[in-house]
């Protein structure tokens, strides 16, 4: 192995280290993304079951579910900034993994073109270090006696 092509394996490693860092990055953007989704997704559960009783109800349990209410839809409001965050960190972690997984695609290119050229070489210096051999061919040979 030459040192370009140990020079360029050692490349791959480093980019395949970092692809698998980003792909981690990522996993991680989308469970943060799916948490704040559910999250919100509860919320607005909660809210629409909170309804109304038919009928009479204590002041008491009215002034109780309108400010829950309240405090549903202010948390509701509050999660829409996070939620925006979160799929711009996923979208952009997902731009990083694609990108690391281009650089480790071309490393692997690289390389493999690095070893064909240094097999190639290989073969040509053991051609090159090959004894000469005469080649049979048609030769004139000199008869003893003279020429017939």
């Amino acid at each position: 192995m030459t040192a370009r092509t140990a020079r360029r394996k050692r490349i791959i490693r480093v980019r395949t280290v970092e692809h698998q860092m980003a792909e981690a990055n990522l996993a991680r953007a989308n469970g943060e993304l799916a948490s704040l989704v559910e999250l919100a997704k509860r919320l607005e559960t909660l809210r629409v079951d909170l309804a109304m009783a038919k009928g009479a109800v204590a002041g008491g349990a009215l002034n109780t579910i309108g400010e829950l209410a309240m405090r549903l839809d202010i948390a509701q409001e509050n999660l829409t900034a996070p939620l925006a965050g979160a799929s711009a960190r996923r979208d952009q972690a997902g731009v990083l993994a694609q990108s690391a997984m281009a650089k480790e695609e071309s490393a692997v290119r690289l390389y493999e073109r690095s070893r064909k050229s240094a097999e190639a070489e290989a073969e040509r210096r053991r051609d090159a270090n090959r004894p000469h051999r005469a080649r049979g061919g048609m030769r004139l040979r000199l008869i003893e006696g003279g020429a017939a």
